[in-house]
């Protein structure tokens, strides 16, 4: 009996190790994996954005930058003038130009030399071609264009041309000297053009004495003016030229009214891809801030970005509102759809009515941001202004 019990359980012992035992295929799967060396799960490298971004911003600046200004060089302003000819030809001094206003105008190209030791906002001039080119401005040539050509070279150009046009109290030289410098100081790659109006005193002692009497003369130029300026621009647009409109001042009342009268008028085609005109900097404006306001829709929706720079401290405001009796946009005014900065906070020694900082490194340096498309919000030492200001922005110093 006992010898029965022991082979019963020997015989389940069996059966059951057979029912256990792993198909061969099965065991050497297994062996495999045990025997495989353990590989930890290595995460991808992560990507660095401010490289990533970095070079292919490389390869955008090396196309943008073309034109290189960290030595003394030669500046070309093309110029369009409706001052008084005085009979000598086409000329970038005060001899060629008077302060008088002519019915039509006309156009040349200033070559000027621009020191690489100049300080940013100062022109120092001189007639003499001996002396050093590392530090004075010189004229180096002029030649008188036509309409034609001046078009058909800014259309070769295909870059964005900067229309700069000057304020009050400004002669001729002056203008082409100060459209030279900024075109300099910003690095500005496209073509310059200054639209020179007949501003600035007469040339007797007396008319340069009597502030008063020059601003009366100086704002009838600028809106006799106002017809020509519309007249280039319009020209400009027609040939899908879009231009980057840089003004100071009383050049204002040359400029904002030639833009509404384009808006208005229909003459300016707006399609969804292309803007007929590129950045509106506007900067001190002597004009009728309540005007402005009124018609500011006519520019917005011409152009790319409209940009003001005001401030509190312009000496020059004050005295013009006294003989406007109006607010002057040049002393801010806020509304929607303009980047206002106030610019009171920039205590520029240099220019005494603080009404000059247009050409001033701090501006500049902002101006440089807008022209390259940078939202305010983004731009070097802006911050936001309090609510229910009288601007959106104030520049830091």
């Amino acid at each position: 009996m006992k010898k029965i019990i022991l082979l019963l359980l020997l015989g389940l012992v069996l059966i059951s190790c057979s029912s256990h035992e792993k198909a061969p295929e099965v065991t050497e799967n297994i062996k495999k994996i045990t025997e495989a060396p353990v590989t930890p799960d290595i995460p991808e490298e992560p990507i660095n954005l401010d490289l990533e971004l970095q070079e292919k911003l490389q390869g955008v600046w090396k196309q943008y930058f073309v034109e290189e200004f960290n030595d003394t060089r030669s500046v070309n302003v093309m110029v369009v003038t409706n001052r008084q000819f005085k009979g000598k030809g086409f000329g970038c001094t005060d001899d060629y130009f008077g302060t008088g206003a002519d019915a039509n105008f006309r156009l040349g190209v200033c070559r000027v030399n621009v020191p690489r030791n100049h300080s940013t906002g100062e022109i120092s001039f001189t007639a003499n071609q001996r002396e050093s080119s590392h530090d004075y401005f010189k004229i180096l040539a002029q030649k008188e264009l036509n309409l034609a050509t001046l078009v058909d070279y800014l259309k070769k150009a295909k870059r964005s041309p900067l229309l700069f046009v000057h304020g009050f109290n400004v002669k001729h030289q002056e203008a082409v000297l100060r459209a030279s410098q900024i075109t300099y100081d910003l690095k500005y790659q496209g073509p310059v053009i200054l639209f020179s109006w007949p501003a600035g005193a007469g040339d007797s002692f007396l008319d340069e004495k009597l502030i008063q009497r020059t601003y009366a003369a100086n704002l009838k130029t600028a809106q006799s003016s106002v017809g020509l300026f519309k007249l280039f621009v319009s020209k400009l647009i027609e040939n899908k030229i879009i231009p980057n409109i840089v003004v100071h001042s009383m050049g204002h009342q040359v400029v904002l009214p030639a833009l509404f009268e384009l808006g208005k008028n229909g003459q300016l085609q707006v399609t969804d891809s292309q803007m007929p005109l590129g950045e509106v900097i506007l900067n001190a404006p002597d004009f009728d801030s309540d005007l402005f306001v009124k018609n500011i829709e006519v520019i917005k929706n011409l152009s790319r970005r409209v940009t003001l720079y005001c401030s509190y401290n312009d000496k020059a405001m004050f005295a013009s509102e006294t003989i406007n009796s109006s607010k002057r946009l040049g002393g801010c005014t806020y509304m929607e759809g303009v980047d206002s900065i106030n610019v009171s906070l920039l205590d520029n020694s240099t220019f005494g009515l603080n009404h000059g900082y247009y050409a001033s490194r701090q501006i500049l340096t902002d101006v440089f941001q807008v022209l390259l498309g940078i939202e305010a919000d983004r731009r070097l030492f802006m911050k936001k202004s309090e609510p229910n200001s009288t601007e959106k922005y104030y520049l830091r110093p």
